[in-house]
């Protein structure tokens, strides 16, 4: 964060280099600015077809049309990392001093594209007019300003490190990047792999779609072939003598279920063949009741080509989701190793900064875990972080 009089070379080559930084960090650190055309926020969430089941964050937006990613938070994710309190529609935090009109908050916007979306001069007055809100809700006195805030999310750290105009943003970023780009190639194996199993269930979803079509077709075709026969058992029962008329009805109830005949139901099922043998029916109610009872037999209607495909591609789905299972527990497993903090303090340390023991730090602030601060120690102090070596 940097007004223009603060640090104009620092702010002006923040935005002058924006392809460079957006080439170098790529999707490992994202760097987050106003936008020039977004300068208003609510407190009130809209009402809007996501659901209740999900946080619409309005004032934050990617450039790149690709926002559902920041607008989709689950509120009952485990998983969810939140910076700040999640609060009443229209509420603030006790002791913060809510600004006098919503037209006067800053929209911040995570810069997706590789080019600056707007004029130089435009994103500078926008990130001008929204530093006093970045600096409550990250409790950044003035004194810190210009500085870069970076947000660890594998370990939910903040850093604040203090800049001048001697020093860039790009600069810093390339320190880092130089800390943290051996463990990248696994992670880019991972994610490919993770994304590969993501197409594959997209296209598993399209043609279970397809085959479940097909199967209901089979099974509906099975079905009416067994009402048919069925109906041709009933009528036939009023035909013939009682014997076979005992027969024809215990049949025409048996072909109800789609199970395969025990041995004592075939014994039933050949007198039933030979009365209709004897009778000299006309028609081919003989040859059809065998080959429907050795469908039954055989499974039908699941033995069919199209029950059979969908069950292998229902298996072959659950396959799918085991791998993206497999990619995210080996992404979740990667993720330390990016070692975003030690990388932020260690390159920090090669411009000079070092963590400030008691940094003067606003309060109340909107973010639920201190930051530290890195900047020039003054004369004769020491610093030390707590918890890096």
């Amino acid at each position: 964060m940097s007004r223009s009089a603060d640090a104009p070379n620092l702010q002006r080559g923040f935005f002058e280099h924006w392809s460079d930084i957006d080439d170098l960090t790529g999707r490992y650190v994202a760097v987050f600015s106003p936008s020039p055309e977004k300068l208003t926020v609510s407190v009130e969430h809209p009402h809007s077809f996501y659901g209740p089941e999900t946080i619409w964050v309005r004032g934050l937006e990617e450039a790149g049309g690709a926002s559902s990613r920041l607008y989709l938070s689950t509120r009952a994710s485990a998983g969810a990392v939140r910076m700040g309190q999640e609060l009443p529609f229209g509420s603030v935090p006790q002791g913060v001093q809510e600004p006098p009109a919503a037209a006067e908050r800053a929209r911040l916007v995570a810069q997706a594209s590789d080019h600056r979306p707007h004029g130089l001069e435009q994103h500078q007055r926008a990130l001008t007019r929204t530093v006093s809100d970045m600096q409550r809700f990250f409790g950044v006195p003035s004194s810190l300003v210009p500085c870069a805030v970076i947000v660890d999310l594998e370990q939910r750290r903040t850093f604040v490190v203090a800049l001048h105009d001697g020093l860039s943003v790009y600069d810093l970023l390339k320190r880092v990047m130089g800390r943290i780009e051996r463990a990248v190639p696994r992670i880019d194996e991972a994610e490919a792999a993770r994304v590969a199993a993501l197409d594959d269930r997209c296209r598993a979803r399209n043609r279970l779609g397809q085959l479940r079509v097909s199967a209901d077709h089979a099974r509906q075709d099975w079905d009416a072939h067994k009402r048919r026969l069925i109906d041709d058992l009933h009528d036939l029962s009023g035909r013939v003598g009682s014997e076979a008329a005992g027969l024809c009805c215990w049949m025409a109830e048996r072909l109800h279920r789609d199970e395969p005949l025990t041995d004592d139901e075939w014994a039933s099922a050949r007198a039933l063949l030979r009365a209709l043998h004897a009778a000299r029916l006309p028609g081919r109610l003989p040859r059809r009741l065998r080959r429907t009872l050795a469908g039954l037999n055989s499974g039908r209607p699941e033995s069919d080509a199209a029950p059979r495909r969908l069950a292998q591609a229902l298996a072959d789905a659950e396959d799918t989701e085991l791998r993206i299972g497999r990619a995210k527990a080996r992404l979740d497993a990667l993720g330390p190793e990016l070692r975003l903090g030690q990388a932020v303090v260690d390159a920090a340390g090669e411009l000079g900064l070092t963590p400030l023991p008691q940094p003067d730090l606003l309060t109340p602030r909107g973010l639920l875990w201190t930051p530290t601060v890195l900047a020039r120690q003054a004369p004769g102090s020491v610093g030390r972080l707590e918890g890096w070596s």
